[in-house]
């Protein structure tokens, strides 16, 4: 027997070192695991060779390998194991522990957790009723040295993870371990301590000593406390809190000391911050206050401040998010206790707290200032502690380190600031540190303005001077020097840039705050002071027109510096570069330009009655500006416009708005209804031509007659969105019907009004839709072979909206002295994207916008049919987006009740069949793909078309959630941006307003309509999307709820139906939510259809392991009468079991071998006590004996 051992760990030995040798070959190697897994499967000697292999004489590699085959045994034979055979495992696994393993400093750490999991492993098995003994075994384990110790401790913190964090035991061995395990918790937690204490105390002693002996212990001892703190981590997010407050919370003073001791602060800072964010309730963490006393905040301030004058240490900087995080969550926990009642107020040294918060918010890393900020806010948010006097007198030091880290600086490969270094910590590039400071600034003006409605005097002065110092300020540079002209990393830049940000923060409530008058004087004079500057920096120039519109609410006290305002912004929309033209200008001049028209717009949407009175002189200028051919861009020029339109709003005339609008119009009129357009619009081919897709690219873009058609196209299509979107009528229903909007009202009763703008933007829809069609046209084949070669890419999706849909952010470059111009294919897709997406734009906006006039056009459905829906079956999925999302979405949410017949439902019957067969077929590639493993020559496409059809399907479904239901949608006018990604989800119906809409209900008693609409909602829960799963879900069951009230539920359709549910539950049963609510979906429709349809069961039986006793037992169960006295939950649970069979696993659980741990006799059996029986109760005399007594009466009868 010894020999075959010995023969036998020799070949282990041999292939566990071929396995980890990197010069064999693959085949070698393979042929090495499967000899050690079959080993492990199959021989009887498993537990033999493993101790043998476990032996220190071995490399660590060799000894790992035994480890695996002890545990492979325990969790894998322990259940057909002789009681011989797993005693001599668990004595020969003590032993291990006693005496297995190297010194504590010496032997690695995965030896000792692979020795930690057997152990784990049996308990599991054994423990408590069959191990009686194991934590006595323990301590004396512990008192064997400081090597047991650690392997008892790591044993512990495996077993609190694997029966709390991971519940990866069934549910009774579960509950009696954890049983145990709380029942000797003061125990455990007083081992941990006492060993804490005595370790840290002998580390921090013996450390101070100069001997090799002493400072070897010191190790040893300063090991010892690492691993209890680490096995602290594992407990004390989920024991009693009465356990972390014993004994005077001593814990607590213990984690705090140890925050100043660099080899411990680390861990203690982690174990600290699971208890500091403990939930549950109120009255069980007022304890934690006591991190409030001296000596905590004294400690914590110190570590603050000691690891903030650490330089550039990545170790201190773990510790300084995790200390930083420690602070957080103990604020977090003060904002829900104070105030919860009437004794918990302001603690103590609360004024040392906001110090060690301020500390650490003044690091260089953004990452701790976006925790500290975020708290700041919440304290600002908070009713009680927004008042306090100490936070109050913070706040200076707090705007002064805000406005700090408002400048953009850091960027991970820059080396030009301490953050840089900071940042190659926590962000792997540019783009990712550029996404997170987009939010972290968010965070900080968020702070401010919560810090303004507390303190508005402090935040204004403190804007008010960092404006005026800055104006006084020479500017600075920095590596562009040489040219004289900002950059974005220019140091004058940067502080312009924060302080614009500050400020609009400060202005955007300071107006709002009705118990205090706005500082009028200090606001104009610095608004005047702004109007005085004078720069030729294009970068400054719009972080100073920033600064004006912040500032602009104060022309309402000084509308004689109105006319001012207007110059200023009026001269940088026409700002230039000495040398640059039309053509030639640097990309900062563009935007400069672009910026001083959003200004203009944005205060002729907030003040349009403040500008009303010089609209004539407004008009005049931006007519005359607009004249010079060589002045505006027809973005400019139609932005221009956009502001002219908000101010005739106030008219509140409809004719003369009309009348004004009908001006705009003129030249796009012009032109859009020309014969050169219209012959171009209702031909293909001459289409193609006129934009010039057909004919090769002419270099320079001036000379491109083609490119001045695009360009006069899309000033058009945007002008009429233009118009379409800023010209209103009046809120007031009076001043509607007082000035010429309101022309009725619907049947329900709601009034209907005029738009000024709807004649003159109907007589221009008839080319819009021709448009459109040719815009589907031109993905026909034989259109597609008529573009010129240079020209093939030209309907390709463009690279920005590649990466956002691939969700990778654009490359951070610094392009603002850039003044070339774009490429002519990439001017070529920019038209084709823009005159698509623009078109829908406008027919997504009429019906919001328009109104009632729009749904009443004539042939209206026609027209959209013989448009949109013509050869839309070519246009690709980024093309189709815009059709569902931008139009269709909200046409039908605005669409008045009395146009559903006649407008809606013709386009849905030719959508909903459609988009059905659409996405079945791209659904199908996409599971076919994946369940072949194919892959196509270019991965990258790949992925932008899987995702398309995962946003289109998205989509498709929201809009089917729109048509079906009468709950309210977050709906926003379908703009510019519209084309972003929507995460919203449609919730599961949870009230009586979760109906079917009068829309639904005429979509769902559709022939046409219903299968597609229905179908795709079922489909979707087994396409392989979870979001789209998740939207379906909650479409499901009032669909069937509606059919089977009106009695169009057939049998064959409920099997169809059921059947989809269970695929939906094989396909994301892997997701805990996903499959809750398809269970619950399941069980649903199952309770609604088997009554009525006997038939359903045959689905079932076609589940593995789903037998027809099984189904008639459930049946049983759920057809009684009182199936109601069932809980709910229970009913879940057997029909979880029942289908048990199809629900989908993880691909990591998919081939897993099972272990099966047996439950063990109960610890303690007691008995139900039996009920009183009549007999035995303490009264004699209950009347039974009277039952059998002779009748008195009838005994003396005559």
């Amino acid at each position: 027997m010894e020999q075959e051992l010995a023969e036998v760990t020799r070949t282990l030995v041999a292939a566990v070192q071929t396995v980890m040798n990197p010069e064999v070959t693959q085949q070698t190697r393979l042929e090495a695991h499967q000899l050690c897994e079959e080993f492990k499967d199959k021989s009887p000697l498993c537990a033999q060779c493993g101790l043998i292999l476990t032996s220190r004489e071995h490399p660590s590699i060799v000894r790992n390998f035994g480890f695996q085959l002890l545990e492979h045994c325990v969790r894998y034979h322990w259940n057909t194991m002789a009681s011989q055979d797993k005693r001599f495992i668990k004595e020969s696994v003590m032993q291990l522990l006693a005496s297995g393993t190297g010194s504590i400093l010496e032997e690695e750490a995965h030896i000792k957790n692979a020795l930690a999991k057997i152990v784990v492993e049996m308990v599991k098995r054994e423990w408590p009723q069959q191990w009686p003994t194991l934590l006595s075994e323990f301590n004396a384990l512990c008192l064997m040295g400081a090597t047991q110790t650690e392997l008892v401790l790591l044993i512990l913190l495996r077993l609190g993870e694997d029966i709390v964090a991971f519940q990866n035991v069934q549910t009774q061995r579960r509950r009696e371990m954890l049983q145990e395990l709380t029942g000797n918790m003061s125990e455990l937690m007083s081992f941990m301590l006492n060993t804490l204490q005595e370790n840290a105390t002998k580390y921090q002693q013996m450390s101070q000593s100069e001997t090799e002996c002493d400072l070897h212990s010191s190790r040893i001892h300063c090991k010892v406390a690492q691993v209890v703190l680490l096995t602290l981590t594992g407990y004390v997010e989920w024991i009693n809190m009465s356990h972390i407050f014993a004994r005077d919370g001593l814990l607590l003073q213990m984690l705090c000391l140890l925050l100043n001791d660099s080899q411990l602060q680390l861990q203690a800072a982690e174990c600290l911050l699971l208890i500091v964010n403990r939930k549950g309730k109120l009255e069980d963490r007022k304890p934690l206050l006591a991190l409030f006393s001296e000596e905590g905040m004294s400690t914590m301030l110190t570590a603050a401040q000691t690891a903030l004058n650490v330089c550039q240490d990545e170790y201190y900087y773990r510790f300084m998010k995790s200390l930083c995080q420690v602070l957080t969550g103990i604020g977090g926990q003060l904002c829900a206790l104070w105030g919860s009642s009437s004794d918990v107020k302001q603690p103590a040294n609360f004024g040392k707290y906001l110090e060690a918060i301020l500390t650490l918010a003044q690091h260089p890393s953004q990452t701790l200032g976006s925790y500290t900020h975020s708290l700041i806010a919440s304290f600002l948010r908070h009713e009680d502690i927004s008042q306090d006097p100490l936070l109050q007198a913070t706040l200076p030091r707090i705007l002064s380190i805000s406005s700090t880290t408002l400048v953009k600086v850091g960027f991970p490969s820059h080396n030009d600031h301490p953050s840089c270094y900071y940042s190659r910590l926590d962000f792997d590039s540019d783009e990712d540190f550029n996404l997170f400071f987009s939010k972290f600034r968010a965070e900080v003006a968020e702070m401010l303005r919560l810090g303004t409605m507390v303190c508005p005097s402090v935040t204004f002065v403190y804007a008010a001077n960092w404006l005026e110092t800055q104006l006084k300020k020479p500017i600075q540079y920095g590596v562009a020097e040489d040219t004289g002209l900002c950059n974005l990393s220019s140091p004058s830049f940067l502080e312009w840039d924060a302080l614009a940000v500050f400020l609009e923060s400060v202005m955007s409530r300071i107006m709002t705050i009705a118990a205090q008058s706005p500082p009028v004087d200090d606001g104009i004079r610095l608004l005047k002071d702004l109007l005085n500057y004078e720069t030729q920096d294009p970068l400054l120039l719009s972080c100073l027109l920033s600064c004006v519109s912040a500032l602009f609410p104060f022309i309402l006290y000084a509308p004689d510096i109105l006319l001012v305002v207007l110059r200023k912004i009026f001269a940088t929309v026409v700002f230039n570069l000495p040398g640059q033209t039309k053509g030639t200008r640097s990309r900062a001049v563009k935007n400069v330009r672009r910026h001083a028209c959003s200004v203009l717009v944005k205060i002729c949407k907030q003040y349009p009655e403040l500008l009303l009175p010089g609209f004539d002189q407004l008009y005049s200028q931006i007519t005359q500006i607009g004249d010079d051919p060589d002045q505006l861009s027809q973005m400019e020029k139609c932005t221009l416009m956009e502001s002219l339109i908000l101010i005739s709003n106030q008219f509140k005339n409809f004719e003369k708005q009309s009348k004004f609008i009908e001006e705009i119009l003129l030249p796009v009129k012009r032109m859009w209804l020309s014969e050169e357009f219209k012959s171009m619009f209702w031909s293909t081919d001459k289409f193609m031509s006129y934009i010039g897709v057909d004919q090769p690219p002419v270099e320079p873009s001036s000379a491109d007659t083609c490119g001045i058609n695009r360009s006069h196209i899309i000033y058009c299509i945007n002008t009429i969105l233009a118009v379409l979107k800023r010209s209103k009528w009046p809120e007031d229903q009076e001043v509607c019907k007082s000035g010429g909007f309101y022309c009725g009202q619907l049947q329900d009763g709601s009034p209907v009004y005029r738009n000024p703008s709807t004649t003159h933007i109907l007589a221009l829809m008839v080319n819009l839709l021709a448009l459109i069609r040719n815009l589907n046209t031109i993905w026909l084949p034989e259109y597609l072979h008529k573009r010129h070669p240079q020209f093939n890419k030209a309907y390709d999706l463009q690279d920005v909206d590649k990466l956002a849909v691939l969700g990778i952010q654009p490359l951070c470059v610094d392009n603002t002295d850039s003044t070339s111009s774009k490429q002519p294919l990439e001017r070529m897709q920019n038209f084709i994207a823009s005159a698509h997406d623009n078109s829908y734009h406008i027919l997504g906006n009429a019906g919001q916008c328009l109104g009632v006039e729009f749904y009443n056009s004539p042939g209206l459905a026609g027209l959209l049919l013989d448009s949109v829906f013509t050869n839309h079956e070519h246009l690709p999925d980024y093309r189709f987006r815009p059709v569902i999302r931008v139009f269709m979405k909200p046409f039908i949410q605005h669409c008045p009740k009395e146009y559903h017949q006649v407008v809606l439902l013709p386009l849905l019957a030719r959508l909903c069949p459609y988009m059905f067969q659409r996405l079945r077929e791209k659904w199908d590639v996409i599971n076919k793909r994946a369940e072949l493993g194919v892959e196509l020559d270019d991965e990258s496409q790949e992925v932008i078309d899987d995702q398309l059809t995962r946003q289109l399907t998205r989509e498709y479904i929201e809009l089917i959630g729109s048509i079906c239901y009468n709950r309210r949608f977050r709906v926003e006018p379908s703009d510019e941006n519209a084309m972003a990604d929507d995460s919203e989800m449609v919730a599961p119906p949870s009230g009586k307003d979760d109906g079917i809409s009068d829309l639904g209900k005429l979509v769902l008693n559709n022939e046409t309509v219903c299968p597609a609409v229905l179908l795709c909602v079922y489909s979707g829960l087994s396409w392989n999307d979870t979001a789209t799963c998740n939207k379906c879900i909650g479409l499901c069951w009032p669909m069937v709820k509606h059919l089977l009230s009106e009695g169009n539920m057939t049998s064959e359709a409920a099997c169809h139906l059921f059947t989809a549910v269970l695929l939906g539950l094989q396909q994301h049963g892997q997701h805990e939510a996903c499959q809750a609510m398809l269970l619950a979906l399941g069980l649903q429709l199952y309770e609604a259809l088997r009554p009525s349809i006997p038939s359903i069961t045959s689905v079932l039986q076609q589940v593995p392991n789903c037998t027809a006793d099984s189904i008639q037992h459930f049946d049983s169960k759920l057809l009684q009468t009182n199936q109601k006295s069932m809980p709910e939950k229970r009913r879940k649970d057997n029909f979880k079991k029942l289908i048990a069979g199809v629900i989908g696993h993880n691909i990591g659980q998919q081939f897993k071998k099972e272990t099966h741990i047996k439950n063990l006799p109960p610890i303690f059996k007691i008995k139900p006590p039996k009920p009183p029986s009549v007999v035995d109760s303490e009264d004699t005399d209950v009347g039974i004996c009277a039952l059998f007594t002779p009748n008195q009466s009838s005994e003396g009868g005559p």
